[in-house]
Order: C-alpha cells, then structure tokens, then sequence
C-alpha cells in the first residue's frame, strides 16, 4: 500500500470515529434533555430516576473527554502524515480553523448578496 493511500484510509476511519463519538455525545446529550420533561408529564417526584439522570451525566462527561482525545489524536496523526510525506492528504468536506471558507465560486456583494 502507498503512504498516501494509507493516509487517505486512515483519515476515512478517523472521520468515521469522530462522527461516531459526536452521534454518542448527541444522542446522549437528548436523553438527558428528554428525561426531566417525562418525568413532569408522567407527574413523578424529581427523586425517581435521580441517580440514572446522575449516572448519564457523568456518561456526558466521559463522551466528552472521548471527543477532546480524538480531536487530540487528530492533531497528532497530521504530524505523521507529515513525517511520512503526506502533506497534501485531504479528506472530507468539512471546514478546519484557518481553512479558507468553501464558497463555490460565490462572493458576498454590498447588501449581502451573492455573486
């Protein structure tokens, strides 16, 4: 396999990976949102489900603690695909602090419209 079709491989699965652990954090995220509005429509007392609503909280915090390792391990593979000569590997369509935005051509005009 080529350095750079390596690179390429590994980048898809790092995406992979990110969008997993932000869908964890999303979807976790809504459950603890959900919960307390049940709680009132099922007209239950804010001790029942206390300690799972705890117990999902702390989830939160380790999903988040997931997410700032793997933005980490980002940072940390673009070095290597630096150091094996991969400068140029891009993957995906998402924009990057300090990337120049994607507009497709278009530019804003006075009034904010696109020319």
């Amino acid at each position: 396999m080529k350095r750079i079709d390596a690179a390429r491989a590994g980048a898809q699965k790092l995406m992979r990976a990110e969008a997993a652990i932000d869908a964890a954090l999303r979807e976790t995220a809504e459950l603890v949102g959900l919960l307390p509005s049940l709680r009132l429509e099922a007209n239950l007392s804010a001790v029942i489900g206390q300690d799972a609503v705890e117990d999902l909280g702390q989830t939160l915090a380790h999903i988040l603690s997931a997410r700032r390792m793997i933005v980490r391990a980002h940072a940390g593979l673009q070095t290597v695909r630096e150091q094996i000569g991969c400068r140029g590997v891009s993957v995906g369509d998402m924009d990057k602090p300090g990337d120049v935005p994607r507009t497709g051509g278009l530019r804003t005009l006075n009034g904010g419209r696109a020319a």
